[in-house]
């Protein structure tokens, strides 16, 4: 039997449970000052970052100290990522806004980012720099295979390191947003150009299919969340001035939309997301980008934690940008975290790191719960509380049943879908939970 497991820490339910950590970035400067575009984290204290001029950093004391382990003039490294905690490849491109002049370049990694090899015949790499669309991006599944989409709309493929490469094309024109997610031979494409389309493949990238999201479209962006191969959640615009959640738990067999609401979100500010990193229930989706607020042409560096009914500023720390340019501010590039642990590439050569600071000095510890068939047919079992109220809602934010004083969860007589479970339990703390039900 299928379970579950929900990670839900207080900080990130609104106005019920008490936060227990005070957040906020540290700046680390890392002695160079060229635009930092990637970064990847091997562990908490042990990163990578990569950027302008072919500059590829690696810190070992979580941010204190970098050293330079890769350059390459007149290249600019765009994405970097790891298999594990040796092997990993970085990806860049000598003239990005050049279709007739660029150069493309990929490097490998087999001791943890201390050394990096060019690989040959890398010269089809076409990446845009990301300052305000992220329209390439880098998959490694593991030591051998990686994927990599580029600027014209076309995926790579390598299954032996970067040898050899085989190429499918896409038929798009400008791609304003995309993001590769593989599970063993499953795999997704989400590309944003003048719609949304979701690609899938259950051949290792051989063969991709467009999966059908009932003619939704995300604006100019989107934040993609990829749970696993089957369970994937698409948070942003069906059209302006609307907002709305795109939820599978079977792998786009059946697709269904909630109706939340993030108050800082709007449409202007969701077409700048540079990227977003989702590390663990507990803490959520860590979300960067630069707003574009209406009525001007200022941009503003921003951060944002996502717990999709829960969404607040996580700023601290950050040079904010004002619309008189007055403010020095920075541009946020890539995120990449470890559990509570976040690091943030920026221009200038700067790299933030979360800190998450422990109110008198101990975490509280974090509530498992399992909520269990998933999917369901006709009830569900809540392990891990003691239910006091439990309220569940369809995909139109509407309330459809209310149980008090029991864990078993009576479903029958509902339609398919994703049902939102909202449950309260008896020290008065409130947890969420979404259930497929399938008849």
């Amino acid at each position: 039997m299928k379970k579950l497991s929900i990670i839900l820490a207080a900080m990130l339910v609104c106005g019920v449970m008490q936060a227990q950590l005070v957040e906020g970035w540290q700046e680390m400067p890392t002695g160079v000052t060229e635009n930092l575009f990637g970064v990847a984290c091997l562990d908490k204290n042990e990163v990578i970052a990569c950027g302008e001029n072919g500059k590829i950093l690696k810190t070992v004391d979580g941010g204190e100290t970098w050293t330079v382990k890769h350059e390459k003039d007149g290249y600019d490294m765009i994405h970097v990522a790891f298999a594990d905690a040796q092997v990993g490849y970085a990806c860049g491109d000598s003239c990005w806004w050049n279709s007739d002049n660029h150069k493309g370049v990929i490097v490998k990694t087999t001791d943890g980012g201390e050394t990096w090899q060019e690989l040959p015949n890398t010269e089809f790499v076409h990446l845009q720099w990301p300052d305000w669309i992220r329209s390439s991006d880098l998959c490694v599944v593991d030591e051998e295979t990686y994927y990599l989409f580029t600027k014209d709309a076309v995926l790579w493929r390598t299954t032996d390191g970067g040898q050899s490469f085989t190429s499918i094309p896409f038929q798009y024109g400008m791609v304003n947003h995309c993001v590769l997610f593989f599970e063993g031979e499953t795999g997704y494409l989400v590309v944003i150009d003048n719609g949304t389309h979701i690609h899938k493949t259950t051949d290792s990238g051989l063969t991709w299919s467009e999966v059908v999201t009932n003619g939704a479209y995300f604006g100019y962006s989107v934040v993609t969340h990829f749970f696993d191969k089957n369970h994937v959640e698409m948070y942003g615009y069906f059209s302006e001035g609307t907002q709305n959640l795109l939820v599978t738990e079977d792998g786009f067999e059946t697709v269904s939309y909630l109706n939340v609401e993030c108050p800082i979100m709007d449409y202007y500010g969701m077409w700048n997301v540079s990227h977003s990193k989702y590390t663990s229930d507990t803490y959520g989706c860590i979300l960067i980008g630069m707003t574009l607020t209406k009525g001007s042409t200022d941009t503003n560096p921003y951060i944002m934690k996502d717990g999709w009914e829960h969404c607040e500023w996580v700023k601290q720390g950050i040079p904010d940008c004002e619309n008189n340019g007055m403010v020095q501010c920075r541009d946020l590039y890539a995120v990449d975290g470890v559990d509570t642990v976040f690091y943030i590439a920026a221009e200038n050569g700067f790299v933030y790191k979360s800190a998450m600071i422990p109110v008198n000095g101990v975490e509280e510890k974090a509530l498992q719960i399992n909520v269990y068939p998933n999917p369901a047919k006709d009830r569900v079992i809540v392990e891990g509380i003691e239910a006091a109220e439990v309220g569940v809602y369809n995909s139109l934010g509407q309330l459809i049943k209310m149980m008090r004083g029991t864990n078993e969860i009576d479903l029958s007589g509902l339609v398919d879908g994703v049902y939102l479970l909202r449950i309260t339990d008896v020290d008065g703390r409130s947890h969420a939970a979404r259930v497929l039900v399938k008849q």
